[in-house]
């Protein structure tokens, strides 16, 4: 009797978006609810994850635009946001301040300018962010007083940083 050649495993082959879902959705009542919490949280850290990567890749493509400008002796925007060499932080430059954010900080903030909102609602509700959840942020820059000029700045600032894929 010939032996018998070993088994070559087959390659798994990346299930489509919506068979995956299928499967999903087909084992859930299957599972019971600490599985289910679970699952959950796990989806949860990885849509974070996915949107500090596309900040990233944003933020990289903004870097190499800015090294560029800068050896072309164009001097830096007075208004700016820098990644730091970690990806995992940014930080606001405004003048000769710098305010350092989170990435999670990051994308709320970018999560506001995408609201589809007017101009004038995205600068006040960047302004009442700030005013919550960075309150030196908010009172460093003067966004406490009368003016909304600098929420708008950092609003535009944001969409054009971090703009929405077409």
């Amino acid at each position: 009797m010939p032996a018998k050649k070993p088994a070559v495993p087959k390659k798994k082959t990346a299930l489509k978006p919506s068979a995956a879902r299928a499967e999903l959705l087909a084992l859930l009542p299957e599972l019971d609810e600490e599985g289910i919490s679970f699952l959950l949280e796990q989806a949860k850290i990885h849509c974070y994850n996915m949107e500090v990567e596309k900040l990233n890749a944003l933020s990289e493509r903004m870097e190499s635009n800015a090294s560029g400008a800068f050896e072309a002796g164009v001097q830096a925007p007075v208004l700016r946001i820098e990644r730091s060499t970690d990806g995992m932080t940014y930080n606001l430059v405004a003048g000769g301040d710098w305010k350092l954010f989170t990435a999670e900080e990051m994308a709320a903030l970018v999560r506001i300018t995408r609201s589809g909102e007017s101009e004038a609602e995205i600068a006040r509700r960047i302004r009442a962010w700030l005013a919550k959840e960075r309150r030196d942020v908010y009172l460093d820059l003067g966004l406490d007083g009368p003016s909304i000029g600098m929420a708008r700045d950092i609003a535009a600032l944001l969409a054009r940083t971090f703009p929405t894929k077409a």
